[in-house]
């Protein structure tokens, strides 16, 4: 990629006089776009793989992440690019060509990133829902850390020389040993745990891996089926909450899901009076360990309590539905609790 610094420059200060003509505006977007699509290619190379299952290009991309910055305000104005100008430490026209450059790449990539971790989130719910639990896990976590490389963000172990002189772990090596060990619906905390292993166990390649390299193979192993797996440690975000709020809206949960067992399952015939007592008392008590309690079983285990069956079985009859309603539970959860705080 070659910019010319000079003429970046003149472009900003027609751009935030409002003296651009159409085809110098259709430089600087170049430019704006150029400066994406070098980013992603560089340091965000695991997006490629996104972009591609959704029928994008890399161009595409970059210039969909970019398209915000040249947003006209009532006045008609680039308020973006005004705010950019209004950062930097003197006036545009004062600063010296490479300055205004080396700011104005740094700008455009914060703006790329942050629109691009929109359009992931759009394109890719599911992928991320998983990046934004493995971050959250690796705050609590002393064993990993997340980290920045050339390749973006990186996830290594905390205590552990990360071997950065070394080539990158192979991503098919590593995605063929981490799943070897893990089990059908594995929790975050224990992919994590599995990770670090096989990253401190071995000396020929760097100890780190890019976060959305991790990702793409927890979609592999938990696919679709991600959202209904329950972490052992996962409760009810209660801050801010008295008890007896959290029993309140806990109850109105249980309604919910009460009344959805009662209409779409009972009666409609798709299930018995038996097996619909066991699905409400099973969700009764999951409830109250949600908010409640020290530890979560599997959806398995809390309605086997009140319906004995075993693994075929329960995979045949109530799997399914068992896994709606604990998505029902959730969404619920979030409502009340968005209007609680």
């Amino acid at each position: 990629m070659h910019i010319e610094a000079e003429k970046l420059k003149a472009r900003l200060q027609q751009a935030t006089s409002k003296s651009i003509s159409v085809s110098e505006l259709a430089e600087l977007v170049h430019i704006c776009r150029s400066i994406a699509q070098a980013h992603f290619e560089s340091h965000r190379q695991s997006i490629l793989r996104v972009s591609l299952q959704h029928g994008l290009t890399l161009t595409d991309l970059a210039y969909d992440c970019i398209a915000e910055m040249f947003a006209r305000s009532a006045d008609g104005s680039f308020s973006q690019i005004m705010n950019f100008s209004d950062s930097l430490r003197n006036p545009l026209c004062e600063l010296p060509a490479i300055e205004v450059f080396i700011a104005f790449r740094s700008f455009v990539i914060r703006v790329a990133d942050a629109q691009i971790a929109r359009l992931y989130a759009q394109a890719d719910p599911v992928g991320s829902r998983i990046h934004r639990n493995i971050r959250e896990n690796l705050k609590k976590s002393d064993a990993l850390k997340l980290d920045r490389d050339f390749r973006g963000m990186v996830v290594r172990p905390s205590c552990e020389d990360s071997l950065g002189q070394n080539q990158p772990f192979p991503f098919d090596r590593l995605e063929r040993t981490l799943l070897e060990r893990l089990d059908h619906g594995p929790t975050v905390p224990h992919v994590l745990q599995c990770l670090r292993s096989i990253l401190c166990s071995q000396t020929e390649f760097r100890r780190s891996i890019p976060l959305f390299d991790l990702v793409h193979i927890l979609k592999k192993s938990i696919g679709d089926s991600y959202e209904w797996t329950i972490d052992r440690n996962e409760h009810m975000d209660n801050e801010g909450l008295s008890q007896e709020e959290i029993d309140r809206i806990r109850s109105a949960v249980e309604v919910a899901l009460k009344e959805k067992i009662l209409l779409t399952y009972l009666a409609r015939g798709k299930i018995d009076r038996r097996q619909a007592e066991a699905m409400a008392s099973a969700f009764h008590d999951l409830l109250w360990d949600w908010c409640f309690g020290d530890d979560l079983k599997s959806l398995h285990d809390y309605l086997r309590l009140y319906s004995p069956m075993n693994e075929s079985e329960y995979e045949n009859t109530l799997r399914t539905k068992m896994e709606y309603l604990l998505k029902l539970a959730r969404d619920e959860f979030a409502a009340r609790l968005v209007k609680e705080l």
